[in-house]
């Protein structure tokens, strides 16, 4: 806990309105007790307020989709090994790797990641957590072991954290997983929900992640739904990241992967369903996804060759879009959202896709970036510094030479089109500065 505290400075965003020398009373345990512009309010008492000066305050990014470990392999997957490189030939060299951490190793590696998460704005990181038990598959003596290692990772780092926690069965339609997946996988529903429940029994953020249609059974499926429904959890899920997916699931449910969530009763939950990627889909998939948040990884998607996410038609259709780094090759929020525009733009010719009816392109994204990811994760009190929400906040430099001549009216539009993370002076969390 820390003391009451006023956080001032130059511009910042409240409710997704740019503010002049905004203002922002938070109590001791890290909530915004009043919001607004400074002229607003009386002077705060002497010693309790920090400036960041020149300045713009948004709110903290989110990541609503990170698989941590995967930061080991950054750099090592750019030699051919096949005669043609894909997705497929990449998770080879994943696993590898993943199949050589420890839980010493698994610590460290998720912690360099969140650490950088933090530097580059984000706040809050919904850590798509996959790598449970020995490489043989044995569990450990706490079944839980390698899920604290991400819990205190995040906790020693200061990043909020929503451990998205996988169930992993098999290996596709028939077959049982694979050596290099083996400790990806639970015995069975009930043991993957006692560990879930131990989890959320010691205060840990928890959201469930049948990790995809093609390493999840239909019945086990339909379980996790109707928990999740019941306990009232957001739900994760890989879908349609590759036509090979769809094509497997077709084959064996003669559906699309969207479909088949929809049957088992995915959508239309209190927490809302988000499905990872979905690339691979069509007119009918999106209407199903109505409602729902589809989370989009564009550095990942490029760096993959997975594809472009047809995300003008996805809002069209009533769909949120939230961003995550994925792979965590590129750890970088204004790049997932300016990918996100640009791969738009080359895919429809066409430019400012993604902007609101009545606001500009700048504060599309950044929503698309907060707000959007923090509901997706099932965080309330996020995404936006406003009365009653944690201050979790990105400040960026306004002195950085990127900012040279831009007006007021345009800074969110140069920040989220033209920017990188080098602009994040700091971040706030829960009211405390971290320093990453």
């Amino acid at each position: 806990m820390t003391a009451p505290k006023t956080f001032v400075a130059e511009l910042g965003v409240i409710g997704g309105r740019l503010v002049s020398r905004p203002r922002w009373d938070v109590d001791a345990d890290g909530r915004i007790l009043r919001a607004g512009a400074s002229a607003e309010f009386e002077a705060p008492p002497a010693g309790a307020t920090r400036d960041f000066g020149r300045a713009l305050v948004v709110p903290g990014f989110v990541n609503a989709h990170s698989h941590a470990f995967q930061r080991a392999i950054r750099g090592a997957t750019h030699r051919r090994l096949a005669a043609r490189d894909d997705f497929w030939s990449w998770r080879t060299a994943m696993y590898e790797r993943a199949n050589t951490l420890d839980p010493d190793g698994l610590f460290a590696i998720t912690r360099v990641a969140f650490r950088e998460m933090l530097r580059a704005g984000f706040t809050t990181v919904g850590e798509f957590h996959y790598v449970h038990h020995q490489p043989d598959g044995r569990a450990y003596d706490d079944a839980n072991e390698l899920s604290w290692q991400v819990v205190r990772a995040a906790q020693d780092v200061g990043i909020r954290l929503v451990l998205l926690e996988v169930f992993y069965q098999r290996a596709g339609a028939g077959r049982e997983a694979l050596a290099e997946q083996r400790r990806f996988c639970d015995r069975d529903v009930e043991a993957y929900l006692a560990r879930v429940e131990a989890l959320r029994a010691a205060g840990v953020s928890v959201g469930l992640a049948p990790h995809s249609v093609r390493a999840v059974a239909r019945p086990d499926l339909e379980q996790l739904a109707a928990y999740g429904a019941r306990e009232r959890l957001p739900m994760h899920a890989h879908v349609s990241e590759q036509r090979r997916e769809n094509d497997e699931c077709l084959a064996e449910h003669g559906c699309s992967p969207t479909a088949l969530l929809g049957e088992c009763g995915f959508f239309g939950r209190p927490r809302g369903f988000t499905a990872v990627h979905a690339i691979a889909t069509d007119a009918d998939d999106r209407a199903r996804l109505r409602g729902q948040t589809v989370c989009a990884c564009p550095t990942t998607e490029a760096d993959l060759g997975d594809g472009l996410v047809e995300a003008s038609e996805l809002r069209s259709d009533g769909v949120a879009l939230a961003v995550g780094s994925d792979s965590n090759a590129i750890i970088d929020p204004i790049q997932e959202v300016r990918l996100l525009e640009m791969g738009e733009r080359l895919r429809s010719r066409r430019r400012i896709c993604l902007a609101g009816d009545e606001r500009g392109l700048g504060a599309s994204l950044l929503e698309i970036g907060t707000v959007a990811g923090a509901r997706s994760l099932g965080l309330d009190h996020v995404g936006d510094l406003v009365v009653g929400n944690a201050f979790d906040a990105a400040v960026i430099d306004r002195r950085h030479p990127l900012f040279a001549e831009v007006t007021d009216d345009a800074i969110l539009d140069a920040l989220l089109t033209c920017a990188t993370a080098s602009v994040v002076s700091h971040v706030v969390v829960g009211g405390v500065e971290r320093t990453p």
